[in-house]
């Protein structure tokens, strides 16, 4: 059993060397002087340390175990029964809880004038850039823009994205047609959006670009540097078509983005362009053999764009609106005003940053407690590295369930965890 043991780990190990997410890191820095924080969990766990960082009742705690140190540990909200502090909690070095969103209150509007905000769309397209917290985000954005009677709701959703996930497109397209787009105007407003940025922009029929946007170069890859083919490639060729549809944009323009056809144009009189896949067209926009991207000059031309925006004031007065109620606090050097839905934004992709980034530390420390626990002779030793085997699985567990890509990225197959668990019961039958 040991055997198996290890060499299923060591395979393990290998995949996630191999498929680890580009640009990870380990921060060291002196070790800490942990304060004496009790989190009381609901499995009946009491961990006793510092906390280190808070947000929304979830907190991450510095702590040791057999003298070991754990730097920056989760606990969700969920897991949470109380805490008690060692000191007054204006005094810990942690983020501020904030009001739950449930509570919040719209401020009193102003008669006539539209309510607005701005969330960010940044990162790696299933792992920051994801749909889960857009659809969190939506209590917040009911709650700060108030009911839709009372007057247009708009929602803009600045995109700044090098791709990702194919598989994370159809979830954000869910999300964005079903959720947002019923309840608010919703709008992109493109810094940045390649690949799989630009697949999820284009359901939405309004488009605008910074004036240094691109959007385009949509080619699907099914491995490094192989580009996707056959049928795989008709599949997501025959769902972006159905995209365009729902984003009234042409057909032809996504496509000349996806696979190296021409794209070519007439503009009539009436302003109205047609577009052909093919050298036909007055103008050529994309020659064969290259993948289409748009710059914000060359979108509003042919009338993808619906015009190109420095600033939010800019961007009202291409929707339409001679006054905007922009929702959120200040903030030094942004464009615009932080919602609450735009803070659970930034939130977010911390989370994904820091999980992703400690993905090997916490495997690497599973895997030499396993290791310990399988070389024990003696019965009390051995349960004790299983203990904390069992708490650094969990640990890894609870980062793959709240992000599910990161298991996936890291090559965790299905039904691993459920084989650790009966290796380390194997483990405390010896």
């Amino acid at each position: 059993m040991r055997t198996r043991l290890v060499q299923g780990l060591s395979r393990f190990a290998a995949t996630l060397a191999a498929l680890v997410l580009t640009g990870a890191v380990l921060v060291g820095g002196a070790t800490p002087a942990f304060a004496a924080d009790k989190i009381y969990l609901k499995d009946g766990r009491v961990i006793e340390g510092e906390i280190v960082r808070e947000h929304d009742g979830s907190v991450w705690v510095n702590y040791k175990i057999g003298g070991v140190e754990q730097n920056g540990v989760f606990f969700s909200s969920s897991m949470i029964d109380r805490i008690e502090r060692d000191a007054p909690a204006e005094a810990a070095p942690i983020e501020a809880k904030p009001a739950p969103e449930s509570a919040a209150k719209a401020q009193p509007r102003r008669p006539g004038v539209p309510r607005a905000v701005v969330l960010t769309l940044e990162g790696t397209v299933g792992l920051e850039f994801a749909a889960k917290p857009l659809k969190d985000a939506i209590p917040m954005l009911e709650a700060q823009l108030g009911p839709a009677e009372d007057g247009e709701r708009v929602v803009v959703l600045k995109v700044n994205s090098g791709g990702g996930l194919l598989l994370e497109i159809e979830h954000l397209h869910k999300v964005l047609e079903e959720e947002y787009k019923p309840r608010f105007r919703t709008v992109a407003w493109i810094e940045s959006a390649i690949s799989a940025a630009a697949m999820t922009s284009h359901i939405l029929e309004e488009i605008y670009f910074m004036p240094q946007g691109n959007y385009g170069a949509c080619t699907g890859y099914s491995g490094p540097l192989v580009a996707m083919k056959d049928r795989p490639l008709e599949e997501v060729l025959y769902m972006m078509e159905k995209v365009s549809a729902k984003g009234n944009h042409p057909i032809p323009i996504m496509r000349s983005m996806q696979i190296d056809e021409p794209l070519s144009a007439n503009i009539g009189g009436d302003g109205q362009v047609s577009w052909y896949n093919t050298d036909e067209g007055e103008f050529l926009v994309n020659p064969k053999g290259r993948i289409l991207t748009f710059n914000a000059n060359t979108a509003t031309k042919f009338k993808f764009s619906k015009g190109t925006a420095a600033t939010v004031d800019e961007l009202a007065k291409l929707l339409g609106y001679q006054e905007v109620e922009w929702v959120g606090r200040p903030e030094a050097g942004s464009l615009f005003p932080i919602s609450k839905a735009e803070e659970h934004q930034r939130w977010w992709r911390e989370s994904v940053e820091e999980t992703t980034s400690r993905f090997n530390e916490y495997f690497a420390k599973y895997q030499i407690s396993v290791q310990n626990a399988a070389s024990s002779q003696d019965r009390a030793e051995r349960g004790m590295f299983v203990g904390a085997a069992r708490r650094e699985l969990a640990i890894i567990e609870r980062a793959c369930k709240e992000h599910p890509n990161i298991k996936l990225l890291n090559g965790i197959p299905d039904g691993w965890f459920e084989e650790q668990h009966e290796l380390l019961r194997d483990l405390m039958r010896q």
